[in-house]
């Protein structure tokens, strides 16, 4: 049997699907939403002198971003009212040149534990609510990036933020340390020192230097100014812990079974604090340090002052001592980490409109070991290494950049000498837009090094670049590059790369 609906049932049905498309259409107007996309692939191979490919990468990344801003729906954007929002990003990153054995545990000569063709992991995606109960509290629940003085760090979990009267806000959170090897997670963001990911399909035995990757619960605290616009400080803390086995030896016998340690340990702790202060049409300085409380020591030291002698002219100084520090369960805590320090002059300058001049001159001391005298001697007649325990790298950097309507191009230069090689060259770069959407892109850059390890690595490299790129929308274009590489040791070298970048807003 045959039914048609009546009209009459039709328009029952029709006015309150038109009621909620209304309602939903007024609310979405409310709130702001941005789709955006990159996308990359280049094509290249090195091969060996004798003309055999030794590596072979044909790369594929893509990402894809959501934001849906106001969900409160605040009337004109009140700077009071409570505000909720929701970001995420999600990245795919493949390479169809990898050999399969790489990823095959029965090729021991070829496999590599932890590698993956394809991968795809999240690299935020969180739901944040800031300015609530009358601008006091903010939270975030998801996995989201922390950035200040510890640096760049990344968990999944929430956080919880609140704002006192007395301009400071204190901020609590916690949950697990984005790791490798986990499920739709990165290894960025986890200590130096341990190679870690699955071990999920080949044997105890093989590549016991690989470990297990496991759930890393982290707790960290910081306070913070807020409402004062010249001035911002703040302290932190953060401990991360490992949990899960971990094989204490790296190279034990294929017949013995790994031997391993369990159980809740340290991983990282550590405490730091950052202040930065700007004076209008004055200057700026800022500084900051870190304490290892693992290593008992500062690892971390910073400093800079700049000053705008005037309106087209600033000068800068700045100095930063950095010593390398590894997660708790690293081997590499029983060696000794030698600092380094950095001093740097700068100056930043805009004679015209159009032109923009930068310039810098650094000095690098190195702390290395005191070698015997007998050995300490033999080195120092070769040229090789200082007999005063510090050795001294120095550099340059200067650029010019010009600008005009659509066209832009720059020049940059560059030199590292030290007791082991220098480094000196420059390149010239362009870019010019034609009818709002083409767009034309070069480089050209010659650069020479000189390694007194290994004289017979010296060389000098020309590298040209061209591009065509075509906009589609202000914030979508697709471009199309070609590389060519030359010099002395691989002779020529060519790589193909598209990219494509698409957006999308109310």
């Amino acid at each position: 049997m045959n039914w048609r609906p009546r009209p009459f049932s039709i328009w029952r049905m029709a006015w309150p699907l038109s009621g909620a498309i209304a309602l939903w259409s007024a609310r979405a107007k409310a709130t702001d939403y941005d789709i955006t996309s990159d996308s990359a692939a280049q094509f290249y191979d090195v091969r060996s002198p004798t003309g055999e490919v030794t590596v072979s990468r044909q790369r594929f990344v893509t990402t894809l971003g959501l934001s849906a801003e106001n969900l409160t729906h605040a009337a004109g954007y009140d700077p009071i009212a409570p505000f909720v929002s929701i970001r995420a990003r999600i990245r795919y990153d493949s390479d169809f040149g990898l050999n399969g054995a790489t990823f095959d545990p029965s090729q021991t000569d070829a496999f590599v534990p932890g590698g993956a063709a394809n991968s795809v992991d999240v690299m935020f995606a969180y739901l944040e609510g800031r300015r609530l109960l009358r601008g006091i509290l903010g939270f975030r629940l998801g996995r989201q990036y922390v950035t200040d003085v510890l640096g760049w760090w990344s968990f999944d979990g929430a956080e919880i933020d609140a704002v006192t009267p007395l301009f400071l806000r204190t901020q609590v959170y916690g949950g697990l340390e984005q790791r490798g090897g986990l499920a739709l997670s990165s290894s960025r963001f986890e200590s130096d020192g341990v190679w870690r990911g699955s071990r999920d399909g080949f044997a105890a035995s093989l590549a016991p230097s690989f470990q297990s990757a496991s759930a890393a619960p982290a707790i960290g605290f910081a306070i913070e100014t807020v409402g004062i616009r010249w001035i911002h400080g703040r302290l932190t803390a953060r401990q991360v812990y490992n949990t899960g086995t971990s094989n204490v030896a790296g190279f034990d016998p294929s017949w013995a079974a790994p031997r391993t340690i369990d159980g809740w340990r340290t991983s990282t702790e550590r405490i730091g604090g950052s202040i930065d202060a700007t004076w209008t049409h004055v200057g700026a300085a800022q500084g900051g340090c870190v304490y290892d409380a693992y290593r008992a020591a500062v690892t971390h030291l910073y400093g800079s002052i700049d000053a705008h002698v005037h309106p087209r002219l600033s000068l800068g100084a700045e100095y930063d001592y950095y010593v390398p520090s590894f997660d708790a369960d690293s081997v590499w805590n029983f060696f000794a980490a030698e600092p380094r320090n950095d001093v740097a002059l700068r100056a930043d300058a805009t004679p015209a409109d159009h032109v923009a001049i930068a310039a810098s001159a650094k000095l690098r001391v190195l702390a290395v070991p005191v070698l015997p005298t007998d050995v300490g001697t033999a080195y120092d007649r070769a040229g090789i290494a200082p007999n005063n325990g510090h050795a001294f790298n120095e550099g340059f950097t200067g650029s010019l950049r010009w600008h005009s309507g659509t066209t832009n191009a720059g020049l940059r230069a560059a030199g590292d000498f030290g007791e082991e090689g220098d480094r000196v060259g420059a390149d010239v770069h362009a870019e010019r837009m034609l009818e709002a959407r083409y767009i034309l892109r070069t480089r050209v850059g010659l650069w020479h090094w000189d390694d007194r390890l290994r004289p017979d690595r010296s060389a000098a490299s020309l590298g040209c670049v061209a591009g065509l790129g075509y906009r589609f929308s202000p914030r979508a274009q697709a471009m199309v590059e070609w590389e060519q590489d030359m010099n002395r040791l691989v002779e020529q070298r060519f790589r193909l790369m598209f990219s494509l970048t698409l957006a999308s807003s109310p």
